[in-house]
């Protein structure tokens, strides 16, 4: 294992950007990544250092053949040392990736999923012992960081781009800005230092800087697990804005804009605009997002020899979510290994039995159906600890109309054999047969 004191880092690579820190800038990533890897198709640099020389690559390489395959492409987004030539952070920070998000593109039905993968996740590197999932890069560049993800969701990693959030703000500002919903007051840090953050509750117009404080705050009860929830909702109003038809035309110089921001990556040119082509395709309310679900834990970090915070992935949402990833159904097995609690928010148990009844049906288990802490649910309650988004939207439309569930997703999966609870409410119009 290694074990260096910052005056041993090792030389890293050099690139035209500034060097990286600390400060978690993780929200470029989402709009970068999805714009490079599904809107546009531009001349980025091909990086064949790092090479991905796999034989479904090389196969890729050689016959990328638009509508026949699905195409794995991970999103690497490292932190930032000095910004604007002031050096903000230990200048000994090492090379992290602290934004790592997995896309799937089926090229043939232009079906979308993204999987946000936590940079916390602790993981065991050959040669490095147990550590952060976002030290990958750092000790083997984004060809090890390939390799790490390969290995925690046992499935191929096609392709990659590596970038900085530089010119993040830069690029939301040239797509005219994004409309979010702020969903409470953030305030970080005082006025006038760019890393502020000062935002207020409900729906805004952001530009490019409040974008980026919106991804940046992280004084959540969930810490900063609630990040991948705030990428997410970057990459839908980003998708949202740049595929609109109106802004298909500009897709192009905005690519430009965006070219200077790749550090690495594997994807030749005529894959990109292979991709750009799929985009046309994509219907946006059918992407699928997903958070890897699991527990925080402390460790003592083996560098700096201090206990630090990790995120231990729960391995059988990792399978779950990396077979829906890649189009296959789960099998009868997997889908009993899920379980439920259904309960009644009524004041009777008939209809949380007769869901009950259903889900089992299905080939779920349902652990127990029992009584809420109260008869007068209004609305159905889903609470959510798969990561699975879609998943719970699938089921909340079994129970009723969209706007007779509330669901509420939480990726702390504490309970081994709990994955989701479901209270039965007023609105409960079963859909199912």
């Amino acid at each position: 294992m290694h074990n260096r004191l910052p005056d041993e880092l090792p030389t890293r690579r050099k690139s035209k950007g500034p060097k990286r820190g600390r400060k978690k800038w993780i929200a470029w990533v989402a709009g970068l990544g999805v714009v490079g890897a599904l809107a546009v198709g531009t001349w980025w640099k091909l990086d064949p250092t790092h090479a991905l020389n796999t034989s479904r690559v090389s196969a890729l390489n050689k016959n990328f053949a638009l509508g026949q395959q699905r195409v794995t492409i991970l999103l690497l987004g490292n932190a930032l040392s000095i910004i604007n030539g002031k050096d903000v952070t230990n200048p000994y920070v090492r090379d992290r990736t602290d934004a790592m998000m997995l896309v799937s593109v089926d090229t043939k039905t232009g079906q979308v999923s993204v999987l946000s993968v936590p940079r916390d996740s602790l993981v065991d590197i050959p040669h490095v012992g147990y550590t952060k999932l976002n030290e990958a890069n750092y000790f083997g560049g984004p060809k090890l960081a390939v390799q790490e993800v390969e290995n925690m969701l046992h499935i191929p990693v096609d392709f990659y781009l590596e970038t900085t959030m530089w010119n993040f703000a830069d690029i939301i500002n040239q797509i005219g800005g994004l409309t979010l919903y702020v969903p409470k007051p953030m305030h970080y840090g005082g006025t006038g230092n760019y890393l502020d953050i000062n935002l207020n509750q409900g729906w805004q117009h952001l530009n490019g800087q409040q974008v980026l404080e919106f991804a940046r705050f992280r004084h959540e009860p969930m810490g900063s697990i609630a990040r991948s929830f705030q990428q997410q909702e970057i990459i839908r109003a980003i998708m949202h804005k740049l595929l609109e038809p109106q802004n298909l035309p500009k897709l192009p110089s905005i690519a430009l804009e965006l070219r200077k921001d790749i550090v690495y990556t594997n994807l030749h040119n005529n894959q990109l605009i292979a991709l750009a082509l799929v985009a046309r395709h994509v219907s946006l309310s059918q992407v699928q997002f997903a958070t890897i679900p699991g527990t925080p834990t402390e460790r003592m970090d083996p560098f700096m020899h201090v206990r630090l915070d990790y995120w231990v992935d729960n391995t059988k949402w990792e399978r779950l979510l990396a077979d829906q990833m890649m189009g296959q159904p789960w099998t009868a097995q997997q889908k009993k290994s899920i379980h439920f609690v259904v309960r009644s928010g009524t004041d009777t148990l008939t209809q949380a039995q007769q869901v009950a009844s259903w889900l089992e049906k299905q080939g779920y288990t349902v652990n127990e159906v029992i009584w809420s802490n109260r008869h007068n649910h209004q609305h159905n309650e889903i609470v959510n600890f798969t990561g699975d988004e879609q998943f719970a939207k699938s089921l909340a439309l079994e129970l009723g109309p969209a706007s007779a569930t509330i669901i509420s997703n939480s990726p702390y999966h504490d309970v081994a054999h709990l994955d989701m609870i479901i209270t039965i409410g007023q609105d409960f119009k079963p859909q199912f047969h």
